[in-house]
């Protein structure tokens, strides 16, 4: 994880044509620090991940793209035209009371 983001770093940091001095003044470190950054050597802090997203205007999601878990989109039940129909009636029931019985009493048939 830490050598693809040092090359992601050092590749953003290249194509905008600044120097690891330059970078490290940024980012309030030594330009050894920044090599030891985008070799992946040293772990980068996520301050100062987020101030190199900023001089390098590149979002943070830049720096992890493609890396990591994949993690699905939570599962969701398909609402049909009619349902959604009994949602939005649901919702014009102006008497709190009234919303919130119906609310239980379609829970408890769902559950039973």
């Amino acid at each position: 994880m830490d050598v693809i983001i040092g090359r992601r770093l050092r590749a953003r940091r290249q194509s905008l044509g600044l120097s690891q001095r330059k970078l490290g003044e940024i980012l309030g470190v030594s330009f050894q620090q920044v090599q030891k950054y985008e070799r992946g050597t040293n772990r980068i802090a996520v301050t100062i991940l987020l101030r190199a997203a900023t001089a390098l205007e590149a979002p943070m999601s830049f720096f992890f793209e493609g890396v990591g878990p994949k993690i699905g989109e939570p599962e969701q039940p398909m609402l049909h035209r009619r349902d959604t129909m009994v949602a939005q009636a649901l919702a014009k029931i102006e008497d709190r009371k009234v919303r919130a019985a119906f609310r239980t009493l379609i829970r408890a048939l769902a559950q039973g």
